[in-house]
């Protein structure tokens, strides 16, 4: 190694400090040149390339990522071979092919790149999730048909365990592994093709979704898909029809009940009610007493969409309410009242003598206060109202062909004639 001559450090007795050595290093060193070792005052250094002095501090491209060296501990930089040039040429040359990206890493294994191995391998799998080579380079091993973090496997017996089908791997575990890939998997395809403007790249990602057959999936599609936009929901309604078991049943469920789009809902539990399974029938009667007007309304919606006879006594019970609020009233309505009931004509004589005169009778007194905005203002009064449930009643006409609005008493009296 040599010293160069024009850097901080190469100076003797007196080095450069503060703002003169930041200076001296702005003027004659060009940034992202070759490798250097940066000698500190501790002893130790420091090998790599400078990217940018900011603020008194040299940030330096190193094998394991950048750093941060205070100018004031830097006390002499001498030249060194770094494998930064090389590695910038190999990316120049290396096609974005899954291949190609893995031996690119292989490389920057053997020159100790660690953060740059690891970019390229995951960009391979991204080219190629099922790339064995760069799955293994990091750490995954092959669960079944799926690659599964070798981590988590570990977790639950071992990675030799999920290679070759051994009975110690825990259960639980390892399909917790398993729907931590799916997880995954799926923000990829939402963030790069679902989220996407381009048409073709959305269309691209639903594809791939529909592609999805495991049932270990089902979770992490209502995780990921569930927090999207509209058109993500709605494919998670449809991906979640396509599964039988109890995790898509209960996920269609709940969504029948909280989602904010009426049309999702309303989808959901279309995709339930071939279903027949009375746990949901049970769910939303007693969503019916959950306390929340909002989800009283829609399980109402839901019972009758499923045709759910046996909610009906429940329904009844819930045409109408009473309900403590602030009732708003209309004093300025009344107020103008006045001048609209006085609005006959009056016949005057002139006290003059010189005949008739026709006047409509209008307010002298506290004009404003009965006509316009001020002083008067409407009054807010805490009030028992009745409320009435419109979703109650479409659900029992549905329900029961029978309409006797909210006469809750007529309901009941039909309901116990009625032949069961």
């Amino acid at each position: 190694m040599r010293c160069r001559r024009t850097l901080p450090g190469c100076r003797s007795p007196g080095l450069l400090r503060g703002p003169a050595l930041i200076l001296s290093v702005l003027l004659v060193w060009p940034v992202g040149a070759a490798g250097d070792v940066f000698q500190l005052r501790n002893g130790g250094s420091v090998s790599g390339s400078l990217l940018t002095i900011d603020e008194g501090n040299y940030r330096i491209r190193t094998t394991v990522g950048i750093v941060s060296v205070p100018a004031s501990s830097v006390v002499a930089v001498e030249e060194a071979a770094t494998p930064f040039e090389e590695y910038d040429r190999r990316v120049r040359a290396t096609a974005d092919t899954a291949d190609e990206q893995t031996e690119l890493a292989a490389w920057c294994d053997e020159q100790g790149l660690r953060a740059e191995r690891r970019r390229h391998l995951r960009r391979a799998v991204e080219l190629d999730p099922d790339h064995a080579v760069a799955r293994r380079a990091l750490g995954y091993v092959r669960v079944g048909a799926l690659w599964v973090d070798g981590r988590r496997v570990a977790e639950a017996g071992g990675e030799a365990a999920a290679d070759n089908g051994d009975e110690a791997v825990e259960p639980e575990k390892l399909a917790r592994a398993i729907q931590a890939e799916w997880s995954q998997r799926i923000r990829a395809i939402k963030h790069s093709l679902l989220d996407s403007s381009l048409a073709r790249l959305v269309d691209e990602g639903r594809v791939r979704i529909r592609e999805i057959r495991d049932p270990l999936a089902i979770l992490p599609l209502a995780q990921v898909l569930g927090l999207g936009d509209r058109d993500s929901r709605l494919l998670l309604v449809e991906m979640l029809s396509r599964f039988p078991e109890d995790e898509a049943t209960l996920n269609l469920g709940v969504l029948g009940l909280v989602d904010d789009d009426e049309d999702i809902r309303a989808r959901a539990v279309a995709a339930l009610a071939p279903r027949k399974d009375p746990r949901i029938v049970a769910q939303y009667r007693a969503a019916l007493r959950s306390g929340s007007d909002v989800i009283l309304a829609r399980a109402a919606t839901g019972l009758a969409q499923l045709q759910a006879p046996e909610a009906v006594p429940d329904l009844i019970a819930l045409l109408t309410a009473q309900r403590e609020r602030w009732v708003e009233v209309p004093l300025r309505q009344y107020m103008r009242t006045w001048p609209q009931t006085f609005v006959t004509m009056t016949t005057v004589h002139l006290s003059s003598g010189g005949g008739l005169v026709v006047h409509r009778p209008e307010v002298g007194v506290y004009r404003d206060f009965v006509l316009w905005n001020e002083p008067v203002r409407n009054e807010w009064q805490f009030r028992e109202v009745t409320v009435y449930r419109t979703e109650v009643l479409e659900a029992l006409k549905r329900l029961t062909g029978q309409n006797f609005g909210f006469e809750g008493e007529a309901w009941r009296r039909w309901y116990e004639e009625s032949p069961r």
